[in-house]
């Protein structure tokens, strides 16, 4: 909690130096797994939307501060030869924190961080629920780094695609046949659950 905090108690006040804001709404999916599990690929799909406002401190950088529901979790992929179930459910409220940089008035690279809220969670493997045990492991909040691409479609509408993933584990958990990705390799995380997801999202801007 106190380095979310911390990042938002720095990203306002940039922000809050420019001389001129903008707003709007957006909606999209998020396509995510947990690494830490014993499934890997992105085959949990949950919803997105929100709010947003942005500002520009030249024409090229700017800052972007959003509020929006997340559903992220795990799946399992089911076939006539593995036929067993797992489905986990995470709600969170993110808050990306990002500065921006646009190339040639129609693409705009995002960078920053998505502070994350997990105000609801369920699961079940094989048609049994998770216990509460297992439910309340889960931490409130996650932290996450995202790098993200956007294409302007119009003034107003703008078309985007991010990737994030946990800076630190939302369940400290051991799994003997853990899988982890490439970027849980690259960072040495060897125990513990992470998030890991794609969001595509759709914004539209007010004028």
């Amino acid at each position: 909690m106190k380095k979310l905090l911390i990042i938002v108690l720095f990203i306002i006040p940039v922000m809050a130096s420019a001389q001129r804001f903008n707003g709007g709404a957006l909606v999209g999916i998020c396509a995510s797994q947990v690494d830490g599990d014993t499934y890997a690929g992105f085959d949990k799909v949950g919803l997105l939307g929100g709010v947003f406002v942005n500002t520009k401190f030249t024409k090229a950088w700017g800052a972007q501060m959003e509020i929006k529901y997340n559903g992220k979790g795990a799946r399992k992929k089911t076939s006539e030869s593995d036929p067993e179930t797992y489905s986990l459910t995470l709600h969170y409220i993110d808050l990306p924190l990002m500065v921006n940089f646009t190339i040639q008035d129609k693409f705009i690279i995002d960078a920053g961080f998505v502070p994350g809220y997990l105000f609801a969670k369920n699961g079940e493997e094989n048609g049994i629920k998770f216990s509460d045990e297992e439910i309340r492991a889960f931490k409130k909040v996650d932290l996450c780094w995202l790098l993200g691409l956007n294409y302007k479609i119009t003034d107003n509408f703008i078309a985007n695609i991010r990737y994030s993933y946990s800076l630190f584990s939302i369940r400290d958990y051991e799994n003997v046949n853990a899988n982890y990705g490439i970027i849980a390799q690259i960072f040495g995380y060897t125990n513990g659950d992470y998030n890991n997801f794609l969001t595509m999202g759709i914004y539209y801007q007010f004028d």
